[in-house]
């Protein structure tokens, strides 16, 4: 009886050092990432094209569809920063909806706290991508 009593005390001990130890994080999940890793980056676009363009963010061979932007407006899009990766192949693509033409923007080299804003022409060959 004293054997079950001592393992019952070691099995009870080490059930409160694990719950203890879980318990002891007081730090928010990704609060110790490296900086900038949780912020978002802000993507403004303006067409100025007839069409209906769709946004995509692409980086290496994977693409992620941000939204649309309607004829001849601005849209606003938000994602994050992480989705930049770090090897600088990250790209901006607007494909409009209907149509076979489709654009791909330069490499983007953004830092967290700027912005993205891409200015979509009636010929999406001369678009132009600033950052701010």
């Amino acid at each position: 009886m004293n054997l079950w009593k001592s393992v019952s005390g070691i099995g009870l001990l080490a059930t409160l050092l694990l719950a203890s130890g879980c318990a002891a994080r007081s730090v928010p999940p990704g609060a110790d990432d490296a900086p900038g890793e949780s912020a978002e980056m802000a993507l403004e676009v303006e067409n100025h094209n007839w069409s209906d363009i769709i946004i995509y963010l692409m980086r290496g061979s994977q693409s992620r569809r941000l939204g649309m932007v309607t004829a001849a407006s601005t849209a606003h899009f938000a994602f994050p920063y992480r989705q930049l990766g770090t090897g600088g192949n990250a790209r901006l693509r607007a494909h409009p909806v209907g149509g076979a033409q489709a654009v791909t923007s330069e490499n983007l080299l953004v830092q967290p706290g700027q912005w993205i804003k891409w200015t979509l022409e009636s010929d999406l060959r001369r678009s132009f991508l600033a950052v701010q």
